[in-house]
């Protein structure tokens, strides 16, 4: 169950993992740390999110995996504004509304994925990972494998100089509930991610975030570990 790019990750080489300090990129961190013993290098952004707890998150889980950097980079998206991530003045909308189109930061993997490269480029990276996962791609365009093989294309011919730069997406395949039984293969410590859209901690168990990883470990007939304001949507 993983995309074809990461068939050509060769586990002898440093990798550079986009870690927000959520579930999927946590799975995605230790995936890479199961499968090579070379550096393995971070970078979280905050980009003004409602949810910047989850930075806390990513810096401990960095940390924890025995990263040999971690960098965490500062670009302003409240002021483009459209999402309720990023404009405190919309309401994020709870599941049983069926809206999480409308929590999409527009263009954010786009960005999120460039400036990596800048620090791949810096590093002498080619090998850079992101963690989309299926149950994301209905909301979300820019979790679908062929955008990151057009963006692939895109950072090799804007390098300063010739790079084959390799974009990977092992858990692109699979959905929250085989994130959960990877990462609970993997040892991952879920209690140490965030994931609620609202920022909260504990999480308020409604939003779209909360209510797709409460269903995942309830697939697994495992409570999440972390403490919720409410678990009624299940």
């Amino acid at each position: 169950m993983i995309d074809s790019s990461t068939d050509r990750y060769a586990v002898g080489d440093p990798a550079l993992v986009l870690l927000s300090g959520g579930m999927d990129s946590a799975t995605c961190l230790w995936w890479v740390r199961a499968h090579s013993s070379a550096p393995v290098h971070t970078v979280s952004i905050d980009y003004g999110q409602r949810h910047c707890v989850e930075l806390d998150f990513a810096r401990q889980l960095s940390q924890l995996v025995g990263a040999t950097s971690h960098r965490q980079i500062q670009v302003d998206l409240s002021s483009v504004g459209g999402s309720p991530l990023t404009d405190p003045n919309l309401e994020v909308p709870a599941a049983t509304d069926n809206r999480q189109v409308a929590t999409v930061v527009p263009f954010r993997n786009l960005l999120f994925v460039t400036l990596a490269a800048g620090v791949a480029e810096v590093e002498d990276i080619h090998d850079l990972f992101i963690a989309p996962v299926r149950d994301d791609q209905a909301a979300y365009r820019d979790c679908r494998r062929e955008f990151y093989d057009s963006l692939q294309s895109t950072l090799g011919l804007g390098a300063s100089e010739e790079a084959a730069f390799r974009i990977h997406t092992p858990l692109i395949q699979y959905t929250k509930k085989d994130v959960v039984r990877k990462g609970l293969e993997l040892g991952v410590p879920y209690e140490l991610t965030h994931t609620c859209y609202e920022g909260r901690r504990p999480a308020c168990g409604v939003c779209d975030a909360c209510s797709e990883r409460l269903a995942a470990f309830a697939a697994h007939d495992m409570d999440d570990p972390i403490d919720y304001e409410n678990r009624e949507n299940l």
